[in-house]
């Protein structure tokens, strides 16, 4: 009676944690029926001891009978030998059939320790590549998330680079604005007081004009000489073009003035703008270094983690004390 055994791989994933793993052995079919088997071998081997020791002494037992069968030879006790002789037939007959069921069994153990090395060996070697399996898997699954995330890192500080160009450009921007404007009111100052200037000059000549007018009106009056009032006449026109002349002017610089306030407006929406924008651009600048900087925590912990462990094979060793084995170096 013996029984094939089939080695069986199986290889399976954790739902737990998502990592593969291997392992071999026995179906529990097959587990139970070896246990099953082995039992039966056991029960065998400790009915055959018995007999082992019967046969011992069966043999002191026939060499008593030959003995005996000379004795009853000579005193001519004919039945009582073959009495004898038949019991010793049986006897020997016993001994043949357990002594062939020990080769029996012996040459079963042979196969089982044979069948036993062999699993033992597919064992190892199927844990053995399975865990070098593992191994390259983990290491492979370690280097594409370690490219993966220096890819992301590389996009991030590019993207970060980006932005801090732009904030430096939009501080530039508003350097030159905030200048412009500082140039603007400056201008705006200096036409105030130009025109403040001007007006000071008007409101002299309109004097003068009115003190030629009232001149000319007393000349005519005492009917004075009349080139004498066409010389009033002609100062009081020439202080009047001058006058017409500063109101164009006064005018035109008002109108300036009023260009540089709306320039001035713009520059400060503008500003008001930049400002808005440097800081978005600001807390994008550190939103990005936030992740840059967890991408480089999640990049060294993967670097850092432990390899899986190795599962140690098999041993090949056989147990010296088994009863078959002890049995078999007995009889050897």
């Amino acid at each position: 009676m013996s029984t094939a055994l089939e080695v069986t791989h199986h290889l399976g994933e954790n739902t737990k944690t998502a990592e593969p793993f291997l392992f071999c052995g026995f179906t529990l079919s097959e587990i139970i029926e070896e246990t099953e088997y082995i039992k039966t071998i056991r029960s065998t081997l400790a009915k055959v001891q018995p007999l082992l020791y019967k046969k011992e002494f069966n043999h002191s037992i026939a060499n008593g009978t030959l003995d005996s069968k000379l004795h009853v030879t000579e005193s001519g006790f004919a039945p009582e030998e073959e009495m004898l002789s038949s019991n010793n037939e049986e006897t020997l007959k016993r001994i043949n059939k357990a002594e062939e069921e020990l080769v029996w069994m012996n040459k079963e153990n042979e196969m089982l320790k044979m069948k036993l090395e062999a699993l033992r060996a597919t064992g190892a070697e199927c844990v053995k590549h399975g865990s070098q399996k593992l191994h390259e898997t983990y290491t492979k699954r370690s280097e594409d998330l370690k490219k993966r995330y220096e890819g992301v890192i590389n996009t991030m500080k590019a993207r970060n680079l980006e932005q801090e160009q732009i904030l430096k450009q939009s501080t530039d921007s508003l350097r030159q604005l905030s200048t412009q404007l500082n140039e603007k009111y400056g201008q705006i100052e200096e036409l105030e007081k130009r025109v403040q200037r001007m007006k000071e000059e008007k409101k002299t000549l309109d004097e003068k004009k009115q003190l030629l007018k009232k001149k000319l009106h007393q000349m005519m009056s005492k009917a004075e000489n009349a080139q004498s009032c066409v010389k009033v006449q002609s100062e009081m026109c020439v202080l009047q073009e001058q006058i017409t002349h500063l109101d164009h002017v006064i005018h035109s610089q008002h109108q300036h003035l009023h260009n540089l306030i709306h320039q001035i407006e713009g520059l400060n929406n503008e500003l008001k703008y930049q400002d808005e924008r440097i800081e978005n651009l600001k807390d994008q600048v550190a939103v990005l270094q936030v992740k840059n900087k967890e991408l480089k925590c999640q990049v060294e912990f993967y670097k850092s983690q432990s390899k899986p462990k190795i599962s140690k094979a098999v041993c090949t060793r056989s147990d010296e004390n088994l009863p078959y084995i002890v049995i078999s170096r007995l009889r050897n």
